[in-house]
């Protein structure tokens, strides 16, 4: 219940749904930040819901959905410092605290640092993503230090700029989790991958917009985040297959 209600939050009251819609339609904003938003809509539309509402079912099985809020609010907290945007550490330390809270109530919490089998495909996949995501990071932290306008990309008082830093780091911090083939490890992988072809579909749609990077670049960011989907079900589907097949039971006769 605590999972859900966070999620509800997160999709509403903090805007991430109508950001998410906007950053592909530029219904809500008049087309003004659409880019700047879907990295909102991004981080909390798909990212945090998703590791949230994953522990609704089966939550020893998915840790991974936990372990990819935690590294949301790492993400937010080091894009934060890089772009001397200090309120963000505020909104890192509420989600980390709430994921502390439901670490503290799961029913696996033992297995929380705990690592499975590597999934080296995916670790290739998100090694992939290392340096233009940093690249992009970077410069999206320096738009924020030096207050680059539009000035509106705002949600709950937050500027935009830093949250595209913070989804540049995210994506390739859950890749590399998923890699890590923990419990539920899927989780991560379609997160990071939905992220990347939403920034990209908002960048293809508006190439010129703040935040953007030109087509060239969305398209990379689309073509990354469906080859990772791919390689995910491949994987999990050669995982499946490698697992030991248990003899179906004797049938027992009637006395």
């Amino acid at each position: 219940m605590i999972a859900f209600l966070l999620a509800a939050a997160f999709v509403t009251i903090n805007f991430g749904w109508i950001d998410l819609i906007d950053g592909f339609t530029g219904f809500v904003d008049q087309q003004r930040n659409p880019v700047l938003d879907v990295g909102w809509g991004a981080l909390f539309g798909i990212v945090v819901p998703i590791g949230l509402l994953s522990q609704l079912r089966h939550p020893e099985r998915r840790i991974a959905g936990l372990q990819q809020c935690a590294l949301v609010a790492v993400a937010l907290a080091a894009a934060g410092i890089a772009g001397e945007a200090w309120r963000y550490l505020l909104l890192a330390g509420g989600l980390a605290g709430a994921v502390a809270i439901l670490v503290a109530l799961h029913p696996a919490r033992r297995t929380f640092l705990r690592r499975g089998r590597v999934v080296w495909p995916l670790l290739l996949v998100a090694c992939a993503a290392v340096v233009p995501c940093l690249v992009y990071a970077s410069r999206m932290a320096s738009a924020q230090r030096r207050h680059l306008p539009p000035a509106d990309a705002v949600s709950n008082g937050l500027h935009h700029w830093t949250v595209l830093a913070a989804l540049a780091l995210t994506v390739p911090l859950l890749a590399g989790l998923a890699a890590l083939g923990t419990a539920g490890w899927r989780i991560p992988s379609w997160s990071a991958a939905l992220a990347s072809v939403g920034w990209g579909v908002s960048c293809l749609r508006y190439p010129d917009a703040a935040g953007a990077e030109g087509r060239v670049w969305a398209l990379a960011a689309v073509i990354w985040g469906m080859a990772a989907l791919v390689v995910t079900e491949l994987e999990a589907r050669r995982i499946r297959r490698s697992l030991p097949t248990l003899p179906a039971p004797a049938p027992v006769s009637a006395v």
